[in-house]
This record gives C-alpha cells, structure tokens and sequence, in this order.
C-alpha cells in the first residue's frame, strides 16, 4: 500500500528525473535555449512540446522565469490584451552570445577529436629507435596532443583577455561580470575534462608497447606564442590527412570568440599596416596577409630585437 501512495507522490519532474538521471539543470536550460535560438517567436506550448524529452511544463515555465529575470529572455504579447505570448531569446545579451560561441567551440572541438580518431584510430607509441618509428610517433603526438593543446590554450588566452581587459571597461555591473566568469570557467572545465579524459583512456588503453612517453603539457602551456603561423602550419598538417573542412569549422568559431581581443593576439595588423580588420575580416585573410608581407615583418622584428640589445647587457641591480 505504501509502495503505491509513494508512486503516486512522485511528480511528472522527477519521473524524468528517474527516466533521464544524466539530464542536469544546467542540461535543461541549454535544451530550452536552443530551441529558443532556432525557434524565435515560438509559443510557450510549442516550447514544451519542443522539449518534452528533457523538460516539464512546470520546469520549463521556472526556467523561463528565471530566463527573463535574467533579461535573457523576452517575452510579447500578441495583442495588447491577449492571453497568448511569442517568446525571443535576447540574442543582444552577451551572456547568450558567449554561452552559444563556446559551446559551438565545444561541438566542433568534439567532432574534430572523434576525426583524429578515425585517421589515426590507434595511439600506439612505437620504439623511439629508428626514423620510420619516430615519424609515427610525431604524427600520433600532433594530432592528439600538440593540436588539441595548442587550440585549448588559444581559447583560454581568449577568455581570460576578455575577462581581464575587456569586460572591465565595458560592463560596470559586478554582478553580470561575475555571471560571464562563471560561465566561461565552467564551460572551459567541461571542455578541458573531456578532452583529458579522452587522451588520457587513449594513450593508456593503447601504449602496449609500454613506452615511457612523457607528454610535454607543462611545456606547451608555458609558451605563450600565439603566431597566426601556428594555425597555418596545423591547417596544412590536417589538410594531408583529410580533415582540413573539420579544422576549419573549428577555427571559424574561435574566431567568432576572439573577435574584441583580435588586437592584443595578434597586433601586427596594426603594427605593421596589414589591412585588415579586427572584429570583421577573418583569419584566412589575416594568413593571407601575413604571408605576403612575412619578410617585411621578420626584418622589422630582427631591427627591434637589435635595439633591444641594449638591455643584455644591464643587471637590475644597476638600477639600485
């Protein structure tokens, strides 16, 4: 009898709680917010119809609430005493803006990983004792570390200029600053779980040769080059093996992201008169570009190192 009052008790929420215990909250949201963006002006009721695998009414109607109190969301009437109601994602909001480009990142970043790991479908690390094994060894470790690293910490240079230089100056609201750092962390916590866990299984189920390879993360995370010739030298490396289009979809997102922090990642432009320009022309022709003015900005780079010389020579304490 028990048994039947407690079944009974139990709401619609927590049956699909129940029948999906890996559909979280933050899930939940992101399921209404997507529909939202590829369904502007949609009713309520198409709303829950749209994510009825994820969601309840009641927890759809909360959600939505706390959308709006987040002035995320809008809603209008159709007429002035109208009962119905369109709903629109407020696109403007740079807190959906951010959340979309990452995860777009995010989507694209996976799909890149799971090519990588059709071209190259074994991580196995051979004998570093002749050139053949070496060779092997090399394109296993650019694909599924060096590549991987290098567009990580790329996107985390992004965040953090934003975060640090530029949100500052333009959002004098704390509260709404606070809310896009949580955001950004969270999101990059996710993305930097996965692909560990994902290199980590690899390399671990596959090193059957047990070769003591240890990987060199520490190092490429202290660089902090940022060269456009970074992303030239692995969009060729992908082209050789077929996945230059899943590459290029990737770029594309980071740099929808990096788009207010363009100048401080990559200041030749301005230093050296590229015509290009930050925040609308993209980075194929920002390549472009650096390719054809490459001697001039090499010997404008040697002339300043010289006259950096100068300083070689001096010990702080000279200055004491």
């Amino acid at each position: 009898m028990s048994t039947h009052v407690l079944i009974l008790m139990l709401t619609i929420d927590d049956l699909k709680k129940l029948q999906n215990p890996n559909i979280t909250n933050d899930k939940r949201r992101n399921a209404i917010i997507d529909f939202l963006t590829n369904n502007p002006g949609c009713s309520k009721e198409d709303l829950v119809r749209g994510v009825t695998k994820t969601s309840s009414k009641k927890t759809v109607q909360n959600i939505l609430n706390e959308l709006e109190r987040e002035e995320l969301v809008k809603i209008e009437k159709e007429k002035p005493n109208s009962r119905g109601y369109k709903l629109f994602l407020c696109k403007e909001n740079i807190q959906i803006r951010l959340d979309k480009q990452i995860r777009d990142f995010n989507e694209e970043f996976t799909i890149l990983l799971k090519r990588i790991e059709e071209i190259i479908p074994d991580l196995i690390l051979l004998p570093f004792n002749n050139k053949e094994n070496i060779d092997k060894n090399f394109i296993m470790i650019l694909f599924y570390e060096q590549l991987p690293l290098f567009l990580l910490k790329y996107l985390m240079q992004c965040l953090l200029l934003k975060t640090i230089v530029v949100w500052p100056k333009i959002i004098q609201n704390d509260e709404l600053r606070n809310k896009l750092n949580s955001l950004v962390f969270t999101e990059m916590s996710k993305i930097i779980s996965d692909y560990t866990n994902f290199y980590n299984t690899k390399l671990s189920k596959n090193n059957t040769h047990l070769i003591n390879y240890k990987p060199k993360v520490s190092e490429e995370l202290t660089r902090l080059e940022n060269k456009i010739l970074y992303f030239e030298f692995f969009f060729l490396m992908c082209k050789k093996k077929g996945i230059a289009k899943e590459y290029e979809n990737l770029v594309d997102k980071i740099w929808f992201i990096n788009s207010d922090v363009q100048e401080y990642l990559h200041p030749e432009a301005q230093l050296y008169n590229l015509d290009y320009e930050y925040g609308k022309d993209n980075w194929r022709k920002y390549l472009l570009l650096y390719r054809q003015n490459i001697k001039r900005i090499e010997e404008l780079e040697n002339i300043k190192k010289q006259q950096l010389t100068f300083f070689g020579d001096l010990n702080v304490r000279d200055f004491f």
